[in-house]
């Protein structure tokens, strides 16, 4: 009886100093990593108003003269401080894109009603008749960091 109540002392010792050393892999560890945080565009349009169709959505394409001065509104929010915003051009969505213009922070304004920050960067519609290009804008923070791109449509006229 003293053999098998001192093996079973020494298998439940075992047991407990091998179980207070195992450490459970974190599975969602290298998922959640983060770099900071980045500001967020709701949304780009171009012009001076915004347009809506009959049933209320933001229209994001505007047709405008050959080599005009367009205005690309980005609507954004941000929990951290900004350092400018970059606008660049395509001929598709999924083409090259062009810088167009790099922004410095400073001159965007809160819109109480819409409870976001909008920044207006003006751009040169393309040459020639009847092209069209997407237009990509993007926020970069202080940290470096920057938004998804969000994209409007620009055409000139025919």
């Amino acid at each position: 009886m003293k053999h098998i109540l001192k093996y079973t002392l020494a298998c439940l010792a075992s047991t407990l100093l091998l179980t207070g050393c195992y450490e459970e892999p974190d599975l969602f560890e290298e998922l959640l990593v983060s770099n900071g945080k980045v500001a967020q565009i709701a949304v780009v349009w171009l012009g001076d108003a915004k347009v809506y169709n009959a049933a209320g959505v933001l229209q994001t394409t505007t047709t405008v003269d050959s080599l005009s001065t367009v205005n690309v509104n980005i609507e954004y929010t941000s929990e951290v401080p900004v350092k400018e915003f970059r606008v660049y051009s395509a001929p598709t969505a999924s083409g090259t894109q062009t810088l167009l213009a790099t922004v410095p922070a400073g001159a965007q304004k809160y819109d109480t009603e819409l409870r976001n920050y909008v920044m207006k960067v003006p751009v040169t519609a393309p040459k020639g008749r009847n092209v069209t290009s997407t237009i990509f804008a993007e926020v970069i923070a202080e940290n470096a960091l920057a938004s998804s791109q969000k994209t409007a449509t620009l055409k000139t006229k025919p």
